[in-house]
């Protein structure tokens, strides 16, 4: 009986232990987000405050804030974001800002089209060629 509280409290350490590691490279990578949106999960992350207290200083509904943190983490593991963020520089020239935009800053491909004055066409292109380097290289 001693031996499976053991191994239990072994296992509850390894889990802790794992998730505080993925918070750890989400913290990182949040540093390739826009100001706001990297501040907001920082907040949230760092378990500091409490969503509801986040919605009182934001001003928001909780459930919009924890959607908006949804969001943000889900983009944040997505491994196409952890590509762009760390092999920026490896991307062709005019391929960079469609990433940024869209992989990076969470812009549909219309608005940064929009935003950038490129074609949604071209913006198109510009992804699948992301799409195509990052699973070649993860």
């Amino acid at each position: 009986m001693q031996h499976q509280l053991s191994n239990l409290s072994t296992l509850a350490h390894h889990r802790r232990h794992i998730q505080r590691q993925q918070v750890d490279d989400l913290l990182a990578l949040a540093e390739y987000l826009p100001k706001p949106d990297k501040i907001f999960i920082h907040q949230v992350l760092s378990g500091d405050l409490k969503i509801a207290q986040l919605a009182r200083l934001y001003q928001r509904p909780p459930r919009h804030l924890q959607r908006k943190a949804s969001s943000i983490i889900k983009r944040l593991s997505n491994k196409t974001f952890k590509f762009v963020a760390i092999q920026m520089e490896s991307l062709p020239l005019n391929v960079r800002t469609t990433a940024k935009y869209v992989v990076l800053d969470g812009l549909s491909m219309r608005k940064a089209s929009q935003v950038s004055g490129i074609s949604l066409y071209r913006v198109r292109q510009d992804m699948n060629t992301v799409q195509v380097t990052a699973r070649v290289f993860v």
